[in-house]
């Protein structure tokens, strides 16, 4: 809920449209708590395409699979909303407004307690653009994928390097 909250929130910021952005945000996860064998189904089921990258970042699943979910399960037909369910996690270069306020929400939500959400949350109230605040949400998670030594879509570095460009 405290995604959604946040959504409407940027959504009033950014003069985008706020239920569509709530709602992106309310179902944003709405594949995350799919067992390992029931991704797996749905994956074989959707014919979700993956790259060899994505296949072995596992949390990532749930994006590629929550617009089936969102289709299916609560009859989503807006483009706004399924994008920005795919791609709030990695993120990816054009993404449109609903999808950045997504992306930013995600992370930045009063449910998340770390240093860089709280620095983002700040952020919000502030004169930032939409393309600044998802650079700084952008920046702070491949510094700790970097950190931790994990795997970084290739969505995120394309993301990364239009927002610089």
């Amino acid at each position: 809920m405290g995604t959604a909250l946040t959504c409407a929130t940027l959504a009033k910021k950014y003069k985008a449209g706020v239920k569509t952005a709530a709602l992106a945000g309310l179902l944003h996860d709405c594949a995350k708590d799919l067992s390992t064998a029931e991704e797996a189904r749905l994956i074989r089921r959707y014919s979700v395409k993956m790259d060899p990258v994505s296949k072995k970042i596992k949390p990532l699943w749930h994006c590629f699979l929550g617009p089936y979910v969102a289709m299916e399960k609560f009859g989503v037909t807006d483009k706004k909303i399924l994008g920005a369910i795919a791609n709030h996690t990695a993120g990816k270069p054009g993404m449109d407004v609903i999808s950045k306020i997504v992306y930013v929400a995600d992370f930045s939500e009063e449910g998340r307690a770390y240093g860089s959400s709280r620095a983002v949350r700040k952020r919000i109230f502030s004169k930032i653009s939409l393309d600044e605040l998802t650079l700084f949400v952008l920046k702070e998670k491949l510094r700790y994928l970097i950190d931790q030594g994990k795997l970084i879509h290739n969505n995120s570095i394309l993301l990364w390097n239009s927002l610089n460009a």
